[in-house]
């Protein structure tokens, strides 16, 4: 979740004493964290608690912003690896993160004006609908189901898109895996297509809230190059690893990320009732 507004806009962060310690397992953390997020989603899971261990003390936003830079950049791989091997209906691919880009801005706005206790509800009761359901659901994904065609393809990609969006800018955590879920369900793809479909969706949402985060001097360049490699070469390997196992492995993969943000979105929640 990103909160922005002019008038509390911070200095930017001094990173150039940092050890060159700190910046590989920082690179290490993007590598792990690359690694699950081209497979489903949820490479914040990893990243944002390395992050804060980190860095301890630096201002939030700078965290968002220096490890969204790397998200990008890993995302951007894995998106290519998917689109390489799999076909998915370049309607899709349009649609749907335009959508999302265009919602993300406006879910951002939003952001400071709802409490942030009741997004943590939502999140937390989204997330057991979710897991619930793939579990149910064990044909879920597991082969193309086209549910619509032509225009209406069409509308159904900017549902998802927009949707998911909007929940990028507002709250933030799992957004690639509620995508996934959302092309799985809502428009029948399987779970590698809609993992394809998902990065490009996702590159699209991230760039726009992080546009503003960059020109505000939120990121911390001194940190972004470790993570930015670390991340490319995790999403690398992690996407070949979903294109060679198929949308089976990609399920089980989904359903323990699923459970992993009940499992901190839940934490965070009842920590702070």
């Amino acid at each position: 979740m990103v909160q922005w507004s002019w008038e509390s806009r911070l200095t930017p962060v001094q990173t150039t004493n940092m050890s060159p310690e700190i910046l590989i397992l920082a690179g290490l953390a993007g590598f792990a964290a690359g690694m699950l997020d081209s497979i489903v989603g949820g490479g914040g899971l990893i990243l944002t608690p390395a992050m804060l261990n980190l860095f301890p003390g630096v201002p939030i936003l700078s965290l968002i912003a220096t490890q969204r830079t790397s998200s990008i950049a890993g995302t951007t791989v894995s998106a290519w690896n998917y689109l390489r091997s799999v076909r998915v209906d370049r309607r899709i691919l349009i649609a749907a993160p335009l959508s999302a880009a265009i919602f993300s801005l406006i879910g951002v706005s939003f952001a400071k004006r709802v409490d942030d206790g009741l997004l943590k509800l939502i999140v937390l009761v989204l997330c057991v609908t979710l897991a619930i359901y793939t579990f149910v659901r064990k044909d879920l994904g597991q082969h193309l189901k086209p549910q619509a065609d032509g225009p209406h393809l069409v509308r159904l990609a900017v549902v998802v898109g927009a949707t998911t969006g909007f929940y990028n800018g507002l709250i933030g955590p799992g957004t690639g895996t509620l995508m996934v879920f959302g092309f799985v369900s809502v428009m029948g793809l399987d779970f590698l297509r809609a993992s394809a479909a998902a990065k490009v969706s996702n590159i699209a949402s991230d760039l726009s809230s992080w546009m503003v985060l960059m020109i505000g001097g939120y990121v911390m360049w001194a940190v972004v190059l470790p993570l930015v490699i670390g991340n490319m070469l995790g999403s690398y390997c992690g996407s070949r690893l979903a294109i060679l196992k198929g949308s089976k492995f990609i399920r089980w993969v989904f359903l323990v990320v699923v459970c992993g943000l009940i499992a901190r979105v839940g934490h965070d929640f009842w920590r702070a009732s």
